[in-house]
């Protein structure tokens, strides 16, 4: 009854959870030891027969072969619970494998030789033959087996790791076996990877010993820019980029001179490889920006200046003017016009360019810097972002005399320029009908990518139509 009740348990339950079926195991056991005691049999090792032997002798013998069975079946599920305790694991380790292979034909030689007292001799020159036979057809498998072992024993990784093989696959590891292992990768596939192509490939664990990932960015600027302020340019640029670590600090360099153009190279770190991609593209757009409005960029700024008659200043101002979403509605002359009416303000690290809840009616444009946006929250400010070259805040306090909703300092020297609202005033009092376009503007500039922190900064300008009516209502002209 023992031995039907184990075999029909062994077979029956395989289809229900480890737990049902360790239990039963570990019932089953202690039955069979509890029935050995009462025989007086404290371990289940039997002497060979030299004698044909009764029916119950050979029960005796065949409740010893389950006892051993269940036994070995006991300690390859601690092991598998021991070394899959860690909730990242979605596969067996490659040891467990190992083990409970070794355990169950350990287990088998012994209950040929020790409880059945059959010759093993014979069988273990006969698998020698079938080992040989197997090797040969399977050697590209046994490869990967023997490299898992090895892979195995260095452990040049672990299941949650973020790896890249030879420059080509990088992703988290998700499973380790006996044959492969399997890389979720960035683009959302799973690369199955056989050991014996691990074994021999270049390695990059990206989890050990910290995730934080380093990239660089190189460019080239005129040679006529001036190496320590393009350097400075971008550094300032990383400030914009709130993805990039500060210890260690960003650094830049001069890599090459040339006839024509310098070569830069900015390095720097983010804290996890998924932020790498979002914070190169922003770095590039910040340093394009920087670069543009400090004229390192351009090679024909001088000839422009020159051809229209400008200075180096009025030819900046020209183009941060030009740039401003809120001026798209405008002609070539009233740019100029305002161009020439920006007022130029120069800030030290830590100086306040306006504070929270002021009435400013003014529109800044930032031509060299950073500046850093806060609002008040409790009994501490919180930065709420920073913004740099080319852009440009306090459009609604102009427009309709509104109180800032953020205070803005000056994380670097600035140099920042200043429209008061009394240099659109003559603008709108002539054309009643760029208050309208003045509305759709500010609107498109407040879904404009760059200008997120800005609008962070402005006050609720309402739906659609209040802002105008409170532009027309400032300026004292009405709705015809």
């Amino acid at each position: 009854m023992l031995v039907a009740i184990t075999i029909v348990g062994v077979l029956g339950l395989r289809r229900f959870s480890d737990k049902v079926r360790i239990t039963f195991d570990l019932s089953c056991f202690l039955a069979i030891s509890f029935y050995f005691h009462e025989q007086g049999i404290f371990f289940p090792v039997f002497p060979p027969l030299h004698a044909p032997a009764d029916s119950g002798a050979l029960w005796l013998r065949a409740i010893g072969g389950a006892w051993w069975l269940l036994g070995s079946r006991i300690v390859v599920a601690a092991l598998w619970f021991a070394h899959h305790r860690d909730s990242r694991s979605r596969g067996a380790r490659l040891f467990s494998d190992l083990a409970a292979a070794a355990i169950y034909i350990a287990t088998a030689a012994i209950v040929l030789n020790s409880v059945f007292a059959l010759p093993v001799t014979g069988v273990v020159a006969t698998s020698g033959v079938v080992a040989i036979v197997l090797g040969l057809a399977l050697q590209n498998t046994l490869a990967d087996v023997f490299s898992g072992i090895a892979v195995g024993i260095e452990a040049p990784f672990s299941v949650g790791d973020r790896i890249q093989i030879a420059d080509k696959i990088e992703g988290i590891v998700v499973q380790v076996n006996w044959r492969s292992i399997r890389i979720h990768t960035d683009g959302d596939d799973m690369a199955i990877i056989p050991n014996s192509l691990i074994a021999k490939a270049e390695i990059v664990n990206r989890s050990i010993p910290s995730p934080r990932r380093a990239a660089s960015v190189e460019l080239s600027c005129p040679e006529s820019a001036v190496p320590d302020r393009v350097i400075e340019t971008m550094l300032q640029a990383t400030l914009l980029c709130p993805d990039i670590l500060r210890t260690p600090a960003p650094s830049a360099v001069l890599t090459q001179l040339g006839a024509r153009r310098n070569a830069f190279k900015i390095s720097f770190f983010v804290g996890d490889t998924s932020h790498l991609g979002s914070t190169r593209d922003l770095l590039l757009r910040s340093m394009r920006r920087q670069l543009h409005y400090a004229g390192f960029l351009d090679q024909s700024r001088q000839e422009e200046a020159s051809k229209l008659n400008l200075t180096e200043e009025a030819l900046t101002t020209r183009r941060l003017v030009r740039d401003v979403i809120l001026f798209e509605c405008l002609d070539e002359q009233q740019l100029d016009g305002l161009a020439a009416l920006l007022e130029l303000l120069r800030l030290e690290p830590g100086d306040a360019l306006f504070s929270e809840g002021a009435i400013d009616a003014s529109l800044y444009v930032v031509a060299w810097g950073i500046v850093e946006l806060r609002q008040q929250s409790g009994a501490s400010a919180e930065t709420i972002g920073r913004i740099g070259a080319g852009e440009y805040v306090g459009e609604i306090g102009m427009l309709i005399a509104a109180p800032h909703a953020a205070t803005a300092v000056a994380l670097t020297h600035c140099k920042i320029y200043r429209l008061p609202r009394k240099a659109i005033e003559p603008l709108l009092s002539k054309h009643a009908e760029l208050a309208s376009a003045f509305d759709k503007s500010v609107r498109r500039g407040m879904e404009a990518l760059h200008r997120k922190v800005a609008v962070l900064a402005s006050p609720d300008i309402g739906p659609t139509g209040q802002l105008l009516l409170r532009i027309r209502s400032l300026f004292h002209f009405d709705s015809n």
